[in-house]
């Protein structure tokens, strides 16, 4: 588990909508979907990386009053390398 800070974004969902995008990873059970107002969310991505390796990402993430966005990111995969590599693509966005 790593935190990250993702700047100021509009909303969560704004926020959700960047990582998944960044990652190339699909949403599980509809955990995408960001309730109105909320201050902060729980996601679940899905995706099989190079390899054929599987790889599952929880995104804790949180906003504040001003906008600024916080995560924590928990991935598991079969592949250890894959697993760091998708954080260093977070560390490095």
């Amino acid at each position: 588990v790593d935190d990250y800070g993702l700047g100021q974004r509009e909303s969560l969902e704004e926020a959700v909508d960047a990582v998944t995008q960044i990652l190339g990873m699909a949403p599980c059970e509809s955990s995408e979907v960001v309730p109105p107002n909320a201050r902060s969310h729980l996601t679940l991505l899905a995706g099989t990386y190079v390899g054929d390796v599987q790889a599952l990402v929880k995104m804790n993430l949180g906003i504040d009053a001003t906008g600024n966005v916080a995560m924590k990111l928990s991935v598991r995969s079969t592949d250890a390398s894959v697993s760091d590599l998708i954080h260093q693509i977070i560390a490095n966005a």
